[in-house]
This record gives C-alpha cells, structure tokens and sequence, in this order.
C-alpha cells in the first residue's frame, strides 16, 4: 500500500526539528516525507507498520525512518496509567550530509543513513540514553539543542544492537524543488481522486506531462508504475477504513475504488500476506 507524502517544513533551507507529543490517540495515517525521521515512544503499547513490516510497538521504543519510507504508528494504551510521549526529530538529507562534509569524523553516520531507508530499531538501553538527551530541548539555547542532536546521531552510528525492519531496500535520490511541487500535484491529485477511474493520461493532462516524464517520475519517486501504486494507494485507505470504521469489507471496497470484492481480496492478500478480515481482527 502506498503513503500520502507529508511536508514537514515550507522553509527551503529545513535543518531539523524536534516535536513532543503527549497521549497520541492516533489513526491509521500511512504516509511518508523527504526527510529522515528518528521516533522515540515511552509508555506506549500499539503498533507500527514501516514499508512491509509489521511489529510491536513498547516502552522505549526508538526507530529510524530514511527518506520516502512509507509508515505510521498505531497506538493502542499506556503503560500502567502512565502518560504516553512520543519524541519525533525530523532532519534533511541536506542539512546531515552538509554535517557529514564539515566534520569528516562523522562518517560513520553514512552507513547508518543508509541503512535507515529499511527502517532500523534500536535497542531499549540506547532509547533511555537518546531520551536523556531529547527530554530538556525546549529549555536549551539552540546551540546546545543542536549539540544534542548530533550526540544522538553519534550514539545511533555507533550501536551494534539495533535491527533493520523492512525487507526490500531503496536509493535516495536528491530532488530539485520543481520535481518535488510535480511530486506533490501529483499525489494530491491520486488523493482526490484515488476512488474514481483514474488513468494515467488523466494525470498527465493535470500536470502538464507526457505520459513517458510521468512515468519517469513514478519508476525514480514512487518506485513503481502509475497503476501499481494507485491499486497501492486504495489498500492503504482501505487499511484505514479497517482499522478505523466499522463498514463492511466489500463497502469498504467499493469506497477505495475496487471493482469487485475479489479483486480487492485477491491484491489484499498479495501485499500484506493475510485477508482483510484478519488485518482487521489485529486491532480488535
């Protein structure tokens, strides 16, 4: 199932940012963005679900996303009554790699990266240790924010115990700013109108492309085909329908834009390896 792409800053020149949220009671919101994403839960029992991965979620939980890697959280109760928190710190590909080019001793941050684009989990020891450096930002001087930062970054490069979380793996590629607003257009397009009969000439006719620079632009962004990530994109919506409603399988169906019930069940089963009926008994 494909993710919506989510913007975390308008500023051309984004570095990073840190954001704390307390007692998420989150939906199933698949999506994905440009930047590297590190999420760090505490007292917080649900779910995750990272490009084909699916596993638990529990206390000190800390994960790495790299960039356009599809996933979302699912939380389903606290630990002992306590208060849930989730830490999240987005930076750029530009502002790491700029790092990484002033200070060549942090090298070894590369293979990290780079092994973020399956998703990695880190070990629980380590997550203390990163909340011990994240939980006082807001009271920090931006520079020793910042200095933080870049300890966490070290201390992740530098850890043997962690696990890589999905099975297929992808390129980062650099865009310019006008691929990423065609990008966009395109996505907000697929999003309006993911439950009619699209085709590809229809979106091509909406962004002013030919039909072979569209193209081009799924096999490099999407990493597929127009018609493979629109049937991807309605499984991710009927996941949230199936999660978050009550509706029936075959209505549900027919909402996202299948046209049959087989269909649907038949290209379910195909990319999460069980039926409809048994992702939704998961959070029953």
């Amino acid at each position: 199932m494909k993710p919506s792409i989510e913007k975390i800053s308008n500023k051309p020149d984004f570095g990073w940012r840190i954001q704390h949220y307390f007692d998420c009671i989150s939906h199933f919101d698949w999506h994905y963005h440009v930047e590297y994403e590190l999420v760090l839960h505490r007292n917080f029992i649900g779910k995750k679900f990272i490009g084909d991965y699916i596993g638990p979620v529990k206390h000190n939980n800390l994960s790495l996303y790299g960039p356009k890697l599809p996933h979302t959280e699912i939380f389903e109760s606290n630990i002992d009554k306590l208060q849930s928190e989730t830490y999240i710190v987005w930076f750029s590909q530009v502002w790491v790699s700029n790092l990484i080019k002033t200070f060549p001793e942090l090298n070894n941050l590369q293979v990290m990266l780079n092994n973020s684009l399956q998703g990695i989990e880190f070990s629980a020891s380590l997550s203390e240790q990163v909340f011990d450096l994240l939980q006082d930002y807001q009271s920090l001087s931006p520079a020793s924010a910042i200095a933080n930062i870049i300890k966490v970054l070290v201390l992740l490069s530098e850890s043997e115990n962690h696990k890589r979380l999905n099975s297929y793996h992808q390129q980062v590629h650099q865009e310019d700013d006008k691929t990423l607003r065609i990008v966009e257009k395109i996505s907000l397009f697929i999003e309006k109108n993911y439950r009619n009969n699209i085709k590809l000439v229809d979106l091509c006719n909406q962004v002013h492309l030919s039909k072979s620079s569209v193209s081009r632009i799924f096999e490099r962004h999407f990493l597929s085909s127009f018609s493979l990530h629109l049937a991807e994109y309605r499984l991710g919506k009927a996941c949230e329908l199936l999660i978050n409603s009550d509706k029936s399988i075959a209505l549900i169906a027919d909402l996202v834009g299948f046209n049959n019930l087989s269909n649907f069940n038949r290209h379910f089963k195909s990319k999460k390896q069980m039926s409809p009926k048994q992702f939704r008994q998961l959070f029953a």
